[in-house]
């Protein structure tokens, strides 16, 4: 066996890990939701272009005119960059207190999916086929892990919303840009579904910015389908980016002839 995966809970010795995953999968979607930002920015490019002709105008030169461009384009950068720098560590704190938010009662669980790899120079990621398997799984399986290497390479969260009656949150879902591809995100998914179900939710919800298309993606191939849709304030309001907030419904069966989506319900009728 070359390499595989191994989806468990989370466990205090994750944190330093957990915080560098998350913080650059934050920090990965600057570069994209800044190029969309120019692509679409039309509420902020007309007045740019207004100041330059007004400049010009007013005998500026050219060259010193069109520099108004750049530096705009610029302080939308620095400003991305600080909000989701700030979003990162704020992430990064909340790793800190998973034991508190996610671990401390049954409602909610974190997990990590930690690859194990042959200790050689020889491969390449793209390459490999990753085995699969749960925490329960590798314990049975005896394999010997003296010469693999080990990384948590993504990582889901489940905890209870609030908002919802009998709802729960999809939280922290990340998988490492070089192991995509690879099923951990939909084993991730599942994971997290299995655990709503044995804990009687009756919907589990979760969000993502238009900016993640492989995450809702995936989400709508396991069988999501779209709850709410707003815009959010990127740069005030002038700019905006879409957030989808995503929703998957359970549906407890008792036999082929009956479906209800109260567990309790269901449980019930079984039992009655």
């Amino acid at each position: 066996m070359n390499c595989f995966v191994v989806f468990r809970s989370y466990k205090q010795e994750d944190e330093s890990f957990c915080k560098k995953l998350l913080k650059n999968g934050v920090m990965s979607l600057i570069n994209p939701t800044y190029n969309e930002i120019l692509v679409r920015g039309i509420t902020f490019e007309i007045p740019i272009f207004m100041i330059v002709i007004i400049l010009i105008l007013f005998g500026v030169p050219l060259i010193h005119s069109l520099l108004v461009m750049p530096i705009v384009a610029s302080i939308i950068y620095i400003t991305l960059y600080a909000k989701f720098l700030n979003k990162a560590n704020e992430i990064q704190k909340e790793v800190s207190n998973i034991p508190r938010i996610y671990m401390s009662n049954n409602s909610s669980c974190f997990w990590v999916a930690e690859v194990y790899e042959k200790n050689s120079l020889n491969y390449s990621q793209q390459d490999q086929e990753y085995i699969l398997m749960t925490e329960e799984e590798f314990n049975y399986s005896d394999i010997d892990i003296s010469s693999y290497i080990k990384k948590i390479v993504g990582t889901i969260a489940l905890c209870k919303n609030n908002r919802i009656p009998n709802g729960a949150w999809i939280k922290r879902l990340y998988v490492h840009k070089d192991y995509r591809k690879k099923s951990i995100g939909s084993f991730l998914l599942n994971v997290a579904l299995e655990f709503s179900i044995m804990q009687g939710y009756n919907r589990v919800n979760i969000v993502i910015s238009e900016y993640r298309k492989d995450a809702k993606k995936l989400c709508i191939r396991k069988g999501f389908e779209l709850y709410l849709c707003y815009k959010k304030p990127v740069f005030r309001s002038l700019i905006t980016m879409l957030v989808y907030e995503l929703t998957y419904q359970i549906n407890y069966y008792i036999n082929e002839n009956f479906m209800a989506i109260d567990p309790y319900y269901a449980y019930y009728i079984l039992n009655s």
